[in-house]
């Protein structure tokens, strides 16, 4: 780390579009976040299909999770992520279908539940949800997640492996996602 990014926080930001270009819109988001000065990108796993969850739609999700390093506290965090959301379409009233979907899944050091439910984090559905758990445990599979006292890799383990259908995309399919 420079000097810069000294005492700065390794977050965790899950992606996920099931509207348009599924991929260029988590790109797009990406780009966004990353531009910001208190903001460094440093990498993202694979992209996966997944079936949708917790939504009423036939349109499957293109999902992903990116690794970061910020100086913003968890509350900033997340009113950026919600502010790359609403300019790029997205509508958190409603549960449709939608250009990007932004989750603060976990950062470092911080354990949040706030009594009016606007910020949690780690993310309280993270050990139940495949299409987090997967993506994740490429970049951090031996992340211990405290609420929960196991590892990315142990919470995916756990999971029923039928249901909800996700696929690891190959290389062919990310360039053509429409």
């Amino acid at each position: 780390m420079s000097d810069r990014t000294h005492g700065w926080k390794k977050a965790y930001i899950g992606l996920g579009a099931n509207l348009g270009n599924r991929i260029e819109n988590c790109l797009k988001a990406l780009g966004l976040l990353s531009a910001q000065p208190e903001i460094d990108f440093l990498r993202c796993s694979q992209w996966y299909e997944t079936e949708p969850v917790d939504i009423n739609t036939s349109k499957w999700f293109i999902n992903a999770v990116a690794e970061i390093i910020t100086a913003l506290g968890p509350q900033n965090l997340l009113s950026n992520l919600l502010k790359i959301e609403n300019a790029m379409g997205r509508d958190r009233k409603e549960k449709e279908d939608r250009p990007i979907d932004l989750d603060l899944l976990f950062m470092e050091g911080v354990l949040i539940r706030t009594s009016n439910q606007q910020i949690y984090v780690p993310h309280p559905r993270l050990s139940t949800r495949r299409f987090v758990l997967a993506p994740w445990a490429e970049l951090a599979p031996n992340l211990l997640l405290i609420p929960w006292n196991k590892t990315v890799s142990e919470l995916l383990a756990e999971l029923p492996q039928d249901r909800p259908e996700i696929r690891k995309l190959n290389q062919k399919e990310t360039q053509g996602d429409r």
